[in-house]
């Protein structure tokens, strides 16, 4: 009797751990995964049968932090085992997530929630609070009109406000879940739509603002400007190609084979040269502006954030579920360097003086700041839970990290190798 009331515990165990997504909508067994993902304890594993496993999903389970591994059934079923991390997926926590910064020490920072602000980094105070969102992404500057732009993915809208002030100036819809917008030297803004494989282009004109929204390709995440700031290089993860996109007129004038899955962009206009992590066969990819593979090199699995050196002599990766950097020599593309770093080492991210790096750990509450180029690791900090995205103010002397679990702030002094303090909105 003891034994089989222990066989039914057992199965029952088996069956929580086991979900069943094979009925349900790509989009409604990730949202599931992501739901069963955070009902687990840190450490506690489970498991998801899917129909499918396309590169919306992928991306999605990738974008979130679950750390996951797949296997495809003979019936054509798939396996997805994850195990819970020590914070919860990327979506969830409403707190400060990405920012910008201006040599003037100027601090922008968007949560994801309503709520932007605007920071004097010399006093870290917080003098400006919008809220203006559904619930924020990203944001980047636009020097030209003097104005922060945000991504609102929830719905579905860029929205660009004052950078003094920040009264909102403008909105422009944008279809497929905007997040990563772009500004060219001229004012214009783009944003990809990863669940609409679309890219949105918004020009200024004499009396405002028009708006062009063209098909790029499955799945199109983070683009980066050419040297001239004409063409948008769009990776398209579902397409496993880089897309090169005119942006006065939103004509595709180029689409280049790279490697499985790519993801993040980043321009090297000294060489005029286009760097992407491939994400699903985590390899790194360099082109030149015309399209032409220079070279292919291995990273770590799930290569996904890239950054380059001021002066571009390296090329940094984040591999996000090995939870390593691999740097690379851009001369020749060799890797002169494999990092230890946090779990899930969402941000990276290079001071402007190109002597450190800060690489956050989202399912951790430390950062790593290492040495630039030598990779020598100079300090692991607490910063708090839900390390995203690093700024730099001061002379590069000081970093700023938004933790976005523990929603505050953190302020790293580089000098010092030392945590200095944290930033929250009771400081408004």
């Amino acid at each position: 009797m003891a034994a089989t009331r222990s066989m039914a515990a057992a199965n029952r165990v088996m069956s929580e751990m086991l979900i069943d997504c094979r009925d349900k909508s790509e989009v409604d067994a990730a949202r599931t995964v992501a739901e069963r993902y955070d009902a687990l304890a840190p450490g506690e594993r489970a498991e998801a049968l899917l129909a499918n496993y396309p590169p919306q999903t992928r991306m999605w389970l990738l974008e979130a932090g679950i750390r996951h591994v797949p296997k495809r059934d003979a019936d054509g079923a798939w396996h997805v085992a994850f195990v819970r991390g020590l914070s919860p997926t990327l979506g969830k926590p409403t707190g400060f997530h990405h920012l910008a910064t201006r040599s003037d020490g100027s601090i922008w920072v968007c949560q994801r929630s309503p709520v932007v602000a605007r920071i004097d980094g010399g006093t870290r105070r917080i003098v400006a609070v919008a809220r203006a969102l559904k619930s924020g992404s990203h944001l980047a500057l636009d020097e030209t009109t003097d104005q922060v732009i945000v991504a609102d993915p929830a719905a579905g809208q860029l929205v660009a406000l004052r950078c003094a002030d920040l009264t909102v100036t403008h909105r422009w819809d944008t279809p497929g879940g905007p997040q990563l917008p772009v500004v060219t030297p001229d004012g214009i803004v783009c944003v990809t739509g990863g669940a609409t494989g679309t890219l949105t282009i918004v020009r200024p004109q004499a009396r405002g603002y028009v708006t062009q929204t063209v098909e790029v390709g499955s799945t199109p995440h983070d683009p980066a400007l050419s040297s001239d700031g004409q063409y948008a290089f769009v990776p398209c993860m579902g397409a496993s190609v880089l897309v090169k996109v005119r942006l006065p007129d939103g004509a595709i004038v180029g689409r280049c084979a790279v490697g499985d899955g790519p993801s993040h962009a980043k321009a090297d206009h000294r060489r005029k040269r286009i760097y992407v992590a491939n994400s699903w066969d985590g390899t790194l990819t360099a082109l030149d502006e015309d399209g032409g593979v220079v070279a292919s090199v291995e990273s770590g699995r799930w290569a996904h954030a890239v950054c380059l050196t001021p002066d571009g002599s390296q090329i940094w990766v984040a591999n996000f579920f090995d939870d390593t950097v691999a740097v690379f020599d851009a001369a020749n593309l060799k890797r002169a360097a494999l990092l230890e770093t946090e779990a899930y080492p969402h941000g990276l991210d290079i001071a402007p003086d190109g002597k450190r790096a800060v690489v956050t750990g989202f399912a951790s509450d430390h950062a790593r700041v290492f040495e630039v180029p030598g990779g020598k690791l100079l300090a692991r900090i607490e910063i708090g839970r839900g390390g995203a995205h690093t700024g730099f103010i001061g002379d590069s002397r000081t970093a700023v990290v938004t933790c976005s679990v523990a929603n505050h702030l953190a302020c790293i002094d580089l000098d010092g190798k030392a945590a200095a303090g944290r930033i929250t909105l009771g400081n408004a």
